[in-house]
């Protein structure tokens, strides 16, 4: 899944607006610094975000931008959805024609990346704005370090331990990860 700067820069000013909501409107200008967004790129982003009604913008000196709704009625499927009218670049694959013999409607391929795009729509539909907001404060009150990439000594991260469980409820399996998952929640990473 790839995702544009543009949904990337939506989550991280969505993420702002949720985690000041009890301070006010954030203006454009306070996202933008503590984002480390552009802000005449920013404000297109706010733009889209209201347009959809994710948020309210109010012009003038005690202007902002507040969330529409409640953080917890707010999924990334639909700040992401706003923004780049996909959730995921599986639709692109699924859009070619199956050139292979037998066809569209028979190739496990096909199969493959439909659950992929099942799997992450799933993940992106669960995912709050109200959960993000409660796991970074907790990141950040327990100085909690998150790698950059899946590597040989990842650690499993609460986060993922529960998309994983909804994933697996979502299939009709049993949990990938039995072992060390609860033991790991909690530390630093």
């Amino acid at each position: 899944m790839k995702i544009s700067t543009k949904g990337e820069y939506g989550i991280r000013a969505m993420l702002f607006i949720a985690m000041h909501a009890d301070e006010g409107p954030s203006t454009s200008h306070e996202i933008a610094t503590h984002q480390g967004i552009p802000e005449p790129y920013l404000r297109q982003i706010l733009a889209s975000l209201a347009k959809h009604q994710l948020i309210q913008s109010n012009r003038g000196p005690q202007g902002g931008h507040m969330l529409a709704r409640p953080a917890s009625q707010i999924s990334l499927h639909d700040i992401l959805y706003a923004l780049e009218g996909q959730v995921t670049s599986v639709d692109q694959i699924l859009a070619q024609p199956c050139s292979i013999d037998i066809g569209t409607r028979h190739c496990v391929i096909r199969e493959v990346f439909l659950d992929v795009k099942r799997s992450v729509e799933t993940i992106l539909k669960r995912q709050s704005l109200a959960d993000l907001v409660r796991r970074q404060n907790e990141i950040i009150s327990c100085n909690i370090e998150i790698p950059h990439d899946l590597g040989p000594s990842f650690k499993s991260l609460p986060v993922i331990d529960a998309v994983d469980a909804v994933v697996d409820a979502v299939r009709g399996s049993t949990p990938r990860r039995t072992e060390g998952a609860a033991a790991d929640r909690g530390k630093t990473h």
